[in-house]
């Protein structure tokens, strides 16, 4: 028990008192806490966002080349299969 000028402090109104503190700066930190993880969910859409860009930018010119190679080859093994020699091989460059 304390006095200070006609106040009395107990142990246990001091420690009341305490409590609440530290319940209003568990209010406070779960405040904060809470746009913190709101502010989180954005940064990760935007990077979401940004890999998925990303990945369009390369993969496109990669499927292309990968059209356009596709196509070269089938163009290739059908003019091989036109072009047969009489013994029934194909058509091979080094011979000619």
């Amino acid at each position: 028990m304390f006095q200070f000028s006609d106040v009395t402090v107990t142990m246990q109104g001091l420690l009341s008192v305490l409590y609440a503190l530290v319940a209003v700066m568990i209010i406070v930190v779960l405040y904060h806490l809470l746009f913190i993880v709101t502010d989180l969910r954005k940064i990760t859409r935007r990077l979401e966002e940004t890999t998925a860009q990303v990945e369009t930018m390369i993969l496109k010119p990669l499927s292309i080349i990968d059209e356009a190679l596709t196509w070269v080859v089938d163009h290739i093994q059908h003019h091989s299969k036109k072009k047969k020699t009489k013994s029934g091989k194909p058509f091979d460059i080094e011979s000619v």
